[in-house]
């Protein structure tokens, strides 16, 4: 598990797959919030918004953000809404690590001189996360509808 801070979000890539009921993600993320305050020391209490990304091969990101509302804050609670988004994810790949198996498992696609690479095989994502930013959600979709797919 991975947590990343960015622009009062709380960013948790988890490379499991979360293929939960609503009672037991809200159960989940009950720990998750605990063990996040515990770990890295953090106030953790009002309403978030969470968006679960689901990609079949990485597993799951969550996206935790915070809605200031003070009547959580007083009562030193947490609620939150969850959605669950399945989308494919897509690795922004600089070209000095291209290699043969890389460019046989992936689809690849080139977007403002960038190359972003979309995995078929699962045995290929521990070589990819070494060496390349993960890219999910609607970014995801900007880049399939306004990219080319490239053969190198």
């Amino acid at each position: 598990m991975k947590l990343v801070f960015k622009d009062n979000k709380i960013i948790v890539f988890l490379n499991k797959n979360l293929n939960l009921d609503k009672k037991e993600l809200e159960n989940y993320f009950k720990k998750l919030f605990l063990g996040i305050k515990d770990k890295y020391n953090l106030k953790l209490n009002g309403y978030y918004n969470i968006n679960v990304y689901i990609d079949n091969y990485y597993g799951s990101i969550i996206e935790l953000e915070n809605e200031e509302l003070e009547y959580y804050n007083y009562f030193n609670q947490i609620d939150m809404e969850i959605k669950v988004i399945k989308t494919p994810f897509l690795y922004e790949i600089d070209y000095e690590y291209l290699d043969k198996e890389i460019l046989n498992k992936t689809i690849i696609y080139k977007y403002n001189n960038k190359l972003y690479f979309k995995i078929t095989d699962k045995t290929i994502l521990n070589k990819i996360i070494e060496c390349c930013k993960i890219i999910y959600g609607d970014k995801v979709k900007e880049i399939m509808k306004l990219s080319k797919k490239v053969i190198i």
